[in-house]
Formats: C-alpha cells, sequence, structure tokens
C-alpha cells in the first residue's frame, strides 16, 4: 500500500489526533496515518466504532476505503 505523502507541517499543526473515534463524523476530513506517512486522506463516510472501522472516501482517486483504526492512527484535518 504507497502511502500518499509525508504530512506537512503546516497540516501537522492544525490536525488533531482523533483517540476515539465516536468523535469522528460524516463528512469530517481525516488523515490515516502509521508513524509520520500518511496512508489514506479523504472524507469520512461512515463509522463502526463497535468495530474499530471508518470508511472513508479518498481525496485522490475517490475510492472507498475501510480503515482499522488498531493498524493506524487518525487525524482530523481541516476542510
Amino acid at each position: 500500500m504507497p502511502a500518499v505523502t509525508t504530512p506537512q507541517r503546516s497540516s501537522a499543526t492544525r490536525s488533531k489526533r482523533v483517540r476515539n473515534i465516536r468523535s469522528i463524523r460524516r463528512g469530517d476530513h481525516i488523515e490515516v496515518r502509521s508513524g509520520e506517512q500518511v496512508y489514506y486522506r479523504g472524507e469520512v463516510r461512515d463509522t463502526a466504532p463497535g468495530l474499530g472501522t471508518i470508511w472513508i472516501r479518498g481525496d485522490d482517486e475517490g475510492t472507498r476505503t475501510a480503515v482499522s483504526v488498531e493498524d493506524f492512527t487518525i487525524w482530523k484535518i481541516p476542510a
């Protein structure tokens, strides 16, 4: 799975790590990271807090992706 980009300093200072996915809502823009590497970036389409899963629509290609919060960190970014 190729990484999107390394987070920019400007987006890193404005982004906020999400520790509880119950705070994420449909339409929120997020980055999915592992360490400092951004793997996905897009708009939240659906969440399943009980499963620890978020579905996003990617910014670049528009594909829908399921993301496990156990495998990645989630960062809420300004739209």
